[in-house]
């Protein structure tokens, strides 16, 4: 049943106006980041340079790729697709009736987060495949191994995204101040997260963001390997694992 559920979450989610405005951005993400990368800003072209060594045009198209449409994506994707989890039901009195089928408050919470990752992965998926059909036609050099790669471990930073915001929609409660704590809490995360390639000494409290997790490949463009992918996806799974379960005990204590 709660696989059903799931299924049926998913569709419903992919058919709501929000979806598609997320899908949108994403959208004008891959479309725009291979325009802007051909020809960046001199200073963000300077300080690429002076971060990684080197005038790659493929390593400065992902680091800008991640950096400047993911990251900034991905949060707000994030609070979009989770932000008001529990609370609308909640407001127009349908939890009760949710939560009088055999499923606990836990199991719903599971279900509807794990439901907004699913989605958040396939349009995150989508924007990946477009933007490496375009720029492998436009980008001399493009390391599409590398690009996969990177997508790899961020896309579970992308799952943080959501399920960070569905925590914090169960424990704040009120829609829009949720959204408000999760947006600023994320731009936060967002804003530190190359903290520690421009300034190492902060490398070891950098590696407690999930954002700096997820985007760890461009720490190793020069010699990409799986442990450079298995150790950050498995600390992400490790947080995204804690912030889930802080979640379905809060959603457990939940009054209808």
């Amino acid at each position: 049943m709660k696989a059903r559920f799931l299924w049926l979450d998913m569709r419903a989610t992919f058919s709501e106006r929000k979806t598609w405005l997320a899908a949108g951005m994403l959208a004008y993400a891959a479309l725009a980041m291979p325009v802007i990368a051909a020809k960046p800003p001199e200073h963000v072209l300077s300080a690429l340079k002076g971060w990684f060594s080197t005038s790659d045009p493929s390593i400065l198209f992902l680091f800008i790729w991640t950096d400047l449409a993911m990251n900034k994506s991905i949060t707000v994707i994030g609070v979009v697709l989770a932000g008001g989890l529990l609370i609308r039901e909640k407001e127009t009195g349908q939890l009760a009736v949710l939560l009088s089928k055999p499923m606990s408050p836990s199991a719903y919470f599971l279900a509807r987060t794990l439901s907004a990752c699913a989605v958040m992965g396939v349009l995150y998926l989508g924007a990946h495949l477009a933007t490496a059909l375009l720029v492998s036609r436009t980008l001399p050099g493009f390391r599409p191994g590398l690009f996969f790669a990177s997508m790899t471990v961020h896309l579970f930073s992308a799952f943080f995204c959501v399920c960070f915001s569905a925590l914090m929609s169960v424990l704040i409660q009120k829609r829009a101040l949720a959204a408000l704590v999760s947006l600023l809490v994320l731009s936060l995360l967002v804003g530190l997260a190359f903290i520690g390639f421009y300034n190492p000494a902060w490398s070891g409290l950098a590696a407690f963001n999930p954002i700096t997790q997820g985007s760890s490949m461009l720490g190793h463009v020069d010699d990409p390997g799986p442990a450079h992918m298995v150790a950050p996806i498995a600390v992400l799974l490790g947080m995204n694992a804690a912030v889930l379960a802080l979640g379905a005990l809060r959603a457990r204590q939940l009054e209808v």
